[in-house]
């Protein structure tokens, strides 16, 4: 038997595919509250406000989304090579990531001079990223098989980059290009 969803999580779920899609911009909040079937009361019993429902959207949504896409965690008997081969590999199996981009990014993107609150929420989740990178290439550079330099910058790099790689128009946007792209990218930093 499935749990009823609630509309506080209708409502973060479409705010997550709006915002996404849209932008926070182009976001509206009476869209949003017809494609949840939720009326506007409901909105405010739970949020005080479309931001504060994005606010609420990035931690509860978007941060487990992109940790799942951007899975940069050591296994047991793994490789940093082979962490970061699978991370780059299962990007490329998701379809919305490929056509439309990473969500943080975006978000991020649209919002640094926007609104600082929505920005420090991205900002922050780009840096635990960043630190979790950066602890499979310092990995990586003692067992030899990436070149040593500063992991922190070597993982702002590789986060940027595959943010390029993710920001392609959709006319040259495709599984084959992000993953022929990712192996030039891997090939750019092994020892």
């Amino acid at each position: 038997m499935s749990k009823k969803q609630t509309s506080r999580d209708k409502l973060l779920d479409v705010t997550f595919e709006e915002v996404y899609k849209f932008g926070y911009g182009g976001a509206s909040t009476s869209a949003i509250l017809k494609k949840a079937g939720v009326p506007k009361g409901s909105m405010y019993h739970h949020f005080s406000s479309k931001k504060g429902m994005v606010l609420a959207m990035i931690e509860e949504r978007l941060t487990p989304k992109v940790r799942d896409f951007f899975d940069f965690e050591l296994k047991i008997d793994s490789t940093a090579l082979a962490v970061l081969t699978y991370t780059l590999k299962k990007i490329s199996n998701n379809k919305m990531l490929i056509a439309h981009g990473c969500p943080l990014h975006r978000l991020m993107f649209e919002m640094g001079t926007l609104d600082s609150d929505i920005a420090s929420a991205c900002e922050a989740e780009f840096d635990n990223l960043t630190t979790n990178l950066a602890k499979v290439l310092k990995f990586g550079m003692k067992e030899g098989s990436i070149q040593s330099a500063d992991s922190k910058e070597v993982a702002a790099y590789i986060m940027a980059a595959t943010w390029g790689l993710l920001s392609r128009p959709a006319s040259s946007s495709s599984k084959e290009q992000f993953l022929n792209d990712s192996n030039l990218l891997l090939n750019s930093i092994k020892a």
